[in-house]
């Protein structure tokens, strides 16, 4: 490609108004923090020996952290 073809080519794409630059400043997330955020959920780090004794107890393990979590938070 020609200094000048991507010149021509460049401009095009910042011509285009369905297509705005990505600010060179732009965050960007992961596959998975995407997919978190749209099921309203969000990662956070344990230890694994915790989790493990979670999961022990049951098949409900998230829903179990998610509970004492819950009642452990400050009031809003």
């Amino acid at each position: 490609m020609t200094p000048e073809e991507d010149a021509a080519i460049t401009a095009d794409a910042l011509a285009d108004p369905d297509n705005p630059p990505i600010e060179d400043d732009a965050e960007f997330m992961t596959w998975e923090e995407a997919q978190a955020r749209l099921k309203g959920r969000t990662q956070v780090a344990l230890e694994h020996d915790v989790v493990e004794r979670f999961r022990r107890a049951g098949d409900d393990w998230r829903e179990r952290i998610d509970a004492i979590l819950r009642e452990a938070a400050p009031a809003e």
